[in-house]
């Protein structure tokens, strides 16, 4: 066969080295010119990559679409069958799969599942942007596996099948850099429930409407909500509870937030039937969270620092700022995607803790001026990170706390957020040493 494989990031990477065995003939679509392609595979690289496999495509048999690369645009003139790695996962899997789906909290939320799982003794596989590419797992897999796929509207654009047991958690406006708008997004989503039958189990954000609207689109005969007046929620005394069911109190949890708290329920509803009560319990008192996930990272003279990194979009810092319980600096800023900022800003004005805001990046200017309209003062900063750091140092009192949460992408100073997680530590590190 023929193929084109569009994208060489990691999921790239991983459909040529499953596709190739198969002896295809592999051409590979990128915008970057200069990215690093395996020995026998034809380069089709560079900003008229669309172009290339638009004409191509008549001689192709097969195009691969990497998650990361949108051809919706392109779509009707691409004259080969289209798939994704995640269509091809669902396809050949033999075993149950957990979706977990989202705007924020889905890494968090697979993650835990899994550990639950694992706790139960399940062999249980985690996949997804937080986990392994699942195509790599495929052999590992029996019947009796397990398998937690954290989904991406990506991943689950045009995906034809939905996972056995589907979780929706909160769903507001992302990515539309990618997607051609708003309801292309939620339709994305959606696909989570979409292919669901009477066998599965569908499980939605009660407090979220597009999470509700999106969980009707299911035939599952198992439905479990979670949150205000869900099968699962947390009850006035503090405490998880599945119906009458009381697992464990918020307090015995190490995670922050009552975004957290959500998250907890979901997992709690996804495991239900698949792990003990004590165990889910132990599990959840365990559980210290994922890196640059409001990560404390130290407390130094006075000042704790929080490692946000993961935060790509308003609604991520707001959940943030919420989550903050002592005086606050909050560093905000990255690549202008044109998302509406309200969700952070609307945070900021309700939070009694935020008491500077530093604001740097690309779209540092369009944040200035949304705060200053709402009479929120900021100091914008337009040097490196090390200056936008010492800035956030000058603007923080002891007995407070710096928190990075950058609400953006981080293209413009960063390859992807964990590098930029990873300077925000550094700093930090640099700073706890004296060496700053």
């Amino acid at each position: 066969m023929k193929i084109g494989i569009v994208g060489f990031g990691r999921e790239g990477a991983i459909a040529f080295d499953y596709w190739s065995k198969k002896s295809n003939a592999i051409s590979v679509y990128d915008k970057d010119s200069n990215v690093k392609l395996p020995e026998g595979c034809i380069s089709r690289l560079g900003l008229n990559y669309k172009e290339l496999l638009i004409e191509d495509s008549r001689t192709l048999d097969l195009v691969i679409q990497s998650p990361g690369v949108a051809i919706w645009d392109i779509e009707e003139e691409i004259q080969a069958p289209i798939t994704t790695s995640t269509k091809e996962f669902f396809d050949i899997c033999p075993c149950p799969i957990i979706g977990v789906t989202g705007t924020k909290g889905k890494g968090t939320t697979a993650t835990l599942i899994h550990d639950i799982l694992k706790r139960a003794g399940k062999d249980v596989h985690l996949v997804g942007n937080i986990g392994t590419p699942a195509l790599s797992i495929l052999l590992k897999l029996t019947k009796d596996s397990l398998v937690v796929y954290e989904l991406s509207s990506f991943q689950l654009y045009n995906l034809p099948k939905s996972p056995q047991i589907a979780v929706c958690l909160l769903v507001t406006e992302d990515h539309l850099d990618w997607h051609q708008d708003l309801e292309q997004y939620h339709n994305s989503k959606g696909n989570i429930f979409k292919y669901q039958n009477t066998s599965d189990t569908a499980i939605w954000f009660t407090e979220n409407p597009i999470s509700t609207k999106l969980h009707s689109l299911s035939k599952a005969s198992t439905q479990i909500p979670y949150g205000s007046n869900g099968i699962v929620s947390v009850n006035s005394d503090g405490f998880f509870t599945y119906n009458a069911d009381t697992i464990c109190h918020t307090s015995e949890t190490k995670l922050p937030g009552e975004h957290n708290q959500q998250n907890i329920c979901a997992a709690i509803a996804a495991t239900w039937n698949l792990a003990s009560k004590n165990i889910i319990a132990e599990s959840i008192k365990d559980f210290t969270g994922l890196p640059f996930h409001i990560e404390t990272i130290a407390t130094h003279s006075g000042i704790t620092f929080i490692n946000d990194s993961f935060a790509t979009n308003p609604t991520a810092t707001r959940v943030a700022i919420e989550s903050m319980k002592s005086p606050t600096t909050l560093l905000i800023g990255g690549v202008d995607r044109g998302l509406h900022l309200e969700p952070f800003v609307f945070a900021i004005q309700n939070s009694q803790f935020i008491k500077s805001v530093i604001v740097y990046g690309e779209e540092r200017e369009r944040i200035q001026k949304i705060l200053l309209e709402k009479s929120i003062p900021c100091t914008i900063v337009s040097g490196d990170f090390v200056e936008i750091f010492k800035t956030a140092l000058s603007k923080t009192s002891p007995s407070s706390v710096i928190l990075f949460s950058p609400g953006a992408p981080s293209f413009d100073m960063f390859k992807d957020y964990q590098e930029r997680g990873l300077a925000f530590n550094a700093l930090v590190a640099k700073y706890t040493q004296g060496l700053l």
